[in-house]
């Protein structure tokens, strides 16, 4: 039978919801007055970044550059804010699942190290009981030969002659 992923559909399922969740911490933020000069230094910050690395890339130097206007850099900073969100949803979620992998990965490994020692268990018992047969062969050749000897002997001493 196969067994359903349900772990990969639910952090599917949280990937999914958190565009949604990430539009309405938004939204959330917009509306307070608090968060609104937060988002807007967030805003200036990255317009500042993103502005100096495409100016840098296109191989010139950065002498000023302009201010957003508020409502602008409240519309990036909220924007960046929702996208970090997301980035932190998603990011979560590797984490969480590499740790169930490397988890996974080592009960497998302490398994396959359980089932070795098991075997290295097996195979000194069945060596100990090798050597046991080994011992109980000679000491049965011994008595065989003994035996032989016993029975032989007195018709060996019998044929001295030449021939016989």
């Amino acid at each position: 039978m196969v067994q359903l992923p349900i772990a990969k559909l639910a952090s599917l399922l949280i990937k999914t919801l958190s565009k949604p969740m990430a539009k309405r911490v938004k939204h959330n933020f917009k509306k307070k007055e608090l968060s609104q000069n937060f988002l807007v230094n967030i805003g200036q910050l990255t317009h500042n970044v993103t502005t100096r690395m495409t100016i840098w890339s296109s191989g010139y130097k950065v002498r000023s550059i302009q201010p957003l206007e508020k409502e602008a850099a409240l519309s990036a900073g909220a924007d960046f804010i929702g996208e970090a969100f997301i980035f932190g949803v998603a990011g979560a979620i590797v984490v969480w699942e590499y740790d169930k992998s490397k988890k996974k990965d080592a009960d497998k490994e302490l398994k396959n190290l359980q089932r070795e020692k098991s075997q290295q268990s097996r195979l000194l018992d069945l060596e100990k009981r090798m050597s046991r047969i080994e011992q109980n062969l000679a000491e049965v050749v011994r008595i065989h030969r003994d035996r032989f000897e016993t029975i032989h002997e007195p018709v060996i001493k019998k044929r001295r002659g030449w021939l016989w």
